[in-house]
């Protein structure tokens, strides 16, 4: 599925002059692919993402509560959002699968300590926690709002453009890789670099044509929950059941395919 220059354009055109208030993303090179170090905000590529839409979109400033449903254990938006609401005087709600509270994984306890409040949900597959976040929001529409699956809003995209685009005013790397579930971020960059040969490391569910976008597909081998091998792992901190998981796929692309050196590589680390 290709994404259109319209479409682009009318993402960018909905942050209006919107301007990302976080340091600028860090490049540093790594055996010669170009990384963003993401991992470096501490709370995640996601909280550029939600700035707009949390602190500035007219059409949210009643929303007192942000709710969501679809964030799994080792899930980063459980952290970037309950910090992009502390910013603006908002709260960070989250409806997940219930676990044994000595068993909370890191970027829970992450979330806890920001402030987001958690709502465990016995037998919390997916359509179970959506289902309990939809209730919550109904209880008090005025003043909650339901964050959409992966983030996909058009405050979201056309954030996640325009960071990219000032990355490399006037130009786009060669190819560019991340990770994906949604799919949000890989296409937001398939939009932002339109003539750079992009891929997508399914690490999730296996991604729909929609979600994959005009992206080349590679399947994670490993599980959701299996954490990257250590063998297998980047030499820069990086989400070990999601981001770290394109750095083997990408190695061996390169060595097969035999990328000249002169080529711009660049690799989105979302989180670390």
């Amino acid at each position: 599925m290709l994404l259109t220059e319209s479409e682009t354009k009318a993402y960018l055109d909905y942050i209006r002059d919107w301007k990302d208030p976080y340091p600028k993303p860090v490049l540093e090179e790594h055996q010669g692919i170009t990384v963003v170090r993401d991992d470096l905000l501490h709370a995640g590529t996601k909280v550029r993402a939600i700035d707009y839409l949390i602190g500035h979109d007219p059409k949210y400033q009643h929303v007192e509560e942000w709710v969501l449903g679809s964030c799994p254990a080792q899930g980063y938006a459980q952290i970037s959002l309950p910090s992009v609401c502390n910013k603006y005087g908002k709260k960070a709600v989250l409806f997940v699968a219930k676990r044994n509270i000595n068993n909370l994984h890191p970027y829970q306890k992450r979330g806890i300590d920001l402030g987001a409040k958690y709502n465990w949900v016995e037998n919390g597959m997916l359509a179970v926690t959506q289902k309990r976040a939809r209730d919550y929001v109904a209880e008090k529409p005025n003043t909650r709002m339901m964050l959409p699956m992966g983030l996909e809003h058009p405050a979201v995209f056309g954030s996640f453009i325009k960071v990219a685009r000032d990355l490399f005013p006037g130009r786009n790397p060669d190819y560019v890789w991340s990770a994906g579930s949604s799919g949000t971020l890989n296409r937001s960059l398939q939009m932002a670099y339109p003539n750079a040969e992009v891929h997508v490391v399914s690490c999730g569910h296996k991604m729909s044509e929609r979600e994959i976008g005009r992206a080349i597909y590679h399947r994670c081998e490993y599980k959701f929950e299996k954490e990257t091998p250590h063998s297998e792992r980047p030499p820069f901190p990086s989400a070990l059941a999601y981001d770290a998981k394109v750095w083997k796929p990408l190695q061996e692309w390169r060595l097969t395919n035999n990328i000249n050196s002169s080529k711009m590589i660049l690799l989105w680390n979302v989180g670390g």
